[in-house]
């Protein structure tokens, strides 16, 4: 499958590039040219204008998706994740992460980690919207399943292969971080680390990334084992830049559920500048994992966002500043593409649509009634 897309600023070839024309050859990107493309008479989409933005698509490293439903009363306290997670069917689980992942493909973000339950069913929800999975499978966390490596290998068999960030860990108890990284080590994998849990310099194992931002104790054990990290902008707190430190982003549950809104956080609070903002959520963080995406360059994989500048809210298109116009101003999603597949176009998701959303809404409202009930109960007891 063959695809012309035309933009007026393409983002993430090393600087930002004037009226582009990118050819995309099944799944990869094939060519990225200021002139006209030769060999392209025959593409099936002819995408794109001069006044967009073509992007290569977002990455948030964590997420819960399955609570994305309940993030505001989770936020403030009026609900326990554990306790609503405890209430889930894994139809309910399926349904509440296909929101999540409707959401965030809204948005312009192709890849999207999660833990929580039911992790095969939420995994299964993300490819039906169309976004790839990056399924965390939780070890010494307050939803791990008893036996987590068990969970793992079910998972890892089933989603990935030796070398492939398919499946993961997260750590969330410091005595089973040496075994969660022999474990890692044994399939080449990366292992996520809680901001609870300490990093120290005898680990030897570099694929490790710190969740968290300037206020882990352990900062200078990463910078010097060349670990990474990955934050949480708008729940950091930190006195410094974190440049040196090339993070990526989690979105974990905040109310916003937005990963633009989250860099902007980081631009105006100067944790980043607005172009390593930028890369915070595309290369950067794709590096992480170690994939071929979240770069507008030959080869890789044609994960990419176009955003349209014609008008308010989402306007201008800045000549001089198309990083932050990407940040700031981008209210239009136009078009995104996973592997080489348009997954929406116009606006609008392909591969889901109104009575998927009706259904998670449905289910949402008998998870309030059962919540409800069981309050009234311990209330009467």
């Amino acid at each position: 499958m063959k695809t012309i897309i035309r933009a007026g600023f393409a983002l993430g070839a090393g600087k930002p590039l004037r009226k582009v024309y990118v050819g995309l050859q099944d799944s990869k990107i094939d060519v990225v040219s200021h002139d006209e493309l030769t060999g392209y008479e025959d593409a099936e989409l002819d995408i794109g204008g001069w006044d967009r933005i073509v992007s290569p698509g977002f990455i948030t490293i964590h997420t819960y998706l399955s609570l994305y439903p309940f993030r505001f009363r989770i936020f403030t306290g009026r609900e326990n994740a554990n306790q609503l997670l405890s209430t889930f069917s894994s139809n309910d689980a399926y349904y509440f992460s296909l929101l999540g992942a409707y959401h965030l493909l809204k948005q312009g973000v192709t890849t999207v980690g999660f833990s929580g339950n039911h992790l095969d069913i939420v995994a299964r929800a993300v490819s039906e919207v169309g976004l790839r999975p990056i399924i965390i499978v939780p070890v010494g966390c307050s939803n791990s399943p008893s036996d987590w490596e068990k969970e793992f290998r079910t998972l890892f068999n089933r989603w990935s292969h030796k070398g492939a960030n398919n499946v993961i860990l997260k750590v969330c108890d410091q005595s089973l971080l040496r075994d969660a990284v022999e474990l890692a080590k044994e399939n080449e994998i990366v292992v996520l680390v809680d901001n609870k849990v300490y990093l120290t310099e005898d680990i030897d194992y570099d694929q490790i990334i710190g969740l968290g931002g300037g206020s882990r104790l352990d900062l200078e054990v990463i910078r010097k084992k060349g670990f990474k990290l990955s934050f949480t902008p708008s729940y950091e707190v930190s006195k410094f830049p974190l440049s040196e430190y090339k993070p990526s982003v989690s979105l974990d549950l905040v109310p916003s559920f937005d990963i633009r809104h989250e860099l902007a956080y980081t631009s105006t609070r100067l944790l980043l500048t607005a172009e390593d903002a930028f890369h915070s959520m595309t290369d950067w963080g794709y590096s992480q994992l170690k994939m071929n995406s979240g770069v507008l360059n030959t080869g890789y994989t044609a994960d990419l966002a176009i955003f349209q500048y014609s008008e308010p809210p989402a306007f201008p298109l800045d000549n001089v500043s198309p990083y932050e116009t990407l940040i700031y101003s981008s209210y239009s999603l136009e078009t995104v593409i996973v592997n080489g597949e348009p997954v929406l176009d116009g606006g609008l998701p392909l591969n889901v649509g109104l009575k998927d959303v009706e259904e998670g809404i449905r289910r949402l409202e008998e998870i309030d009634r059962k919540t409800g009930e069981r309050t009234r109960s311990l209330e009467k007891g």
